[in-house]
């Protein structure tokens, strides 16, 4: 069971989330709305994996917030995105230890990832 910081501002994407980890037996351990929250959040607490949105509402997105982290933390990071276009995907292969999923986000893709990034 690993320890997991959901970062996303559409409280029912998040709450979708959050019960299919629930499913697969993680533990959710903070969920954050905006990628300043998040990195606070993620450098604070001992946690397996952080499920980031790209898009948060703020003055960062996920990739920069994501950055941030790296800075103190190598956590695994599964990025979630509806926009997957040539640049958004160079990004996020800029940032290590991290993987990227399509929205809507599908049981299976989700759990092929988990898989990937804890071990």
């Amino acid at each position: 069971m690993a320890k997991i910081i959901i970062v996303e501002d559409e409280a029912i994407v998040a709450m979708a989330t959050r019960m299919m980890l629930k499913n697969l037996e993680h533990e959710i351990v903070g969920n954050s709305a905006t990628a300043e929250q998040a990195v606070t959040e993620i450098v604070e607490k001992d946690v397996d994996l952080v499920l980031m949105d790209i898009k948060l509402k703020g003055l960062m997105d996920g990739i920069q917030a994501a950055e941030e982290v790296r800075k103190n933390k190598n956590t695994p990071i599964l990025f979630i995105t509806g926009n997957s276009d040539a640049k958004t995907r160079q990004r996020i292969l800029n940032i290590s230890n991290a993987h990227m999923i399509q929205k809507p986000v599908m049981m299976e893709d989700l759990k092929l990832a988990l898989h990937k990034l804890l071990n």
